[in-house]
């Protein structure tokens, strides 16, 4: 026969057995399928629903891309920033000024893509615009792929950032899953690069966190920049980009009646091997150079 102090242990270590465990969360899924690819709504970086926001077009001169030539028929233009950005710290400003001047005069500026040079990270958001950004997800590494000139950044799935990071293009990035958002942290820059087609400035004391989440019921993708840079801006300051797959894009033109943008890369995939060999990018751009790296530098 059993004892009651028996019973009563082994009714406690049942009771102990039944007591649920929290749920662990699920990463989200970037790439339901092998062909998976998000295409940006925009090539500017867009403003955040309140507070301090990127550099924006200046309106007086405003932006017509190349997608909204071939929707419309408008005479293209180039992306001029707006100077007055309270973001900008004065040398900043300058900066973007003097771009602007050159654009006005008939010389544009040389984009870091013709002289095949990585954009960086703020720029790279907003480059999958007519090619698209692949995200492969692993157990240790998170790769993001601009189909645009094969530009790939390397995210370390890691509490801590590398003691000794550099100063690379892309800085060091580190990401953990918050739920169904993956945050990325990135420090470690160098000064190359710039935030945006704007020719927008930085400092090597830059620092981004990027959220990237599934909305939509997972039909887009939505990435929430946070960027601080004592050095060239004012204030910290927040920007929204967008994304949507190929499917959802030719399916909403279709319901409205619009024509679509002309994507370079069908909705069935491959993933296209775009290469930036300066031989070709350079022979119709006066004054480009071609990048030399005579020692390692990312």
């Amino acid at each position: 026969m059993l004892s009651y102090d028996c019973v009563r242990l082994t009714t406690a270590i049942l009771l102990v057995g039944a007591v649920p465990t929290p749920a662990i969360a699920t990463p989200p899924d970037f790439a339901p399928t092998d062909s998976s690819a998000w295409y940006a709504y925009s090539e500017v970086l867009l403003p955040p629903p309140g507070g301090p926001g990127p550099v924006t077009q200046d309106p007086n001169y405003p932006l017509v891309t190349n997608e909204d030539f071939r929707a419309t028929g408008k005479q293209p233009t180039y992306p001029m920033g707006d100077v007055r950005s309270p973001i900008l710290k004065p040398w900043a400003a300058d900066v973007i000024r003097k771009v602007n001047a050159d654009t006005i005069a008939g010389k544009p500026p040389i984009t870091q893509h013709a002289e095949c040079r990585p954009v960086g990270v703020a720029q790279f958001l907003v480059q999958p615009y007519t090619r698209p950004m692949y995200i492969v997800q692993g157990r240790n590494e998170v790769l993001l792929i601009n189909e645009s000139f094969a530009e790939v950044r390397h995210i370390y799935l890691s509490d801590r950032h590398n003691p000794e990071p550099g100063r690379g293009w892309y800085g060091d990035s580190i990401g953990h899953y918050e739920g169904d958002t993956l945050v990325v942290d990135t420090v470690g820059f160098n000064d190359k690069t710039y935030i945006d087609r704007f020719n927008t400035p930085h400092t090597a004391q830059l620092h981004t966190v990027e959220r990237f989440r599934l909305i939509d019921g997972g039909k887009e993708l939505q990435v929430d920049l946070h960027v601080e840079d004592p050095g060239a801006f004012t204030t910290p300051w927040n920007a929204v980009m967008r994304y949507r797959q190929y499917e959802l894009v030719a399916t909403n033109a279709k319901a409205s009646g619009r024509q679509i943008a002309v994507l370079a890369t069908p909705d069935d995939g491959p993933l296209i091997e775009a290469v930036c060999d300066g031989r070709n990018a350079l022979q119709f751009v006066p004054g480009a150079s071609l990048a030399e790296a005579r020692t390692p530098d990312f």
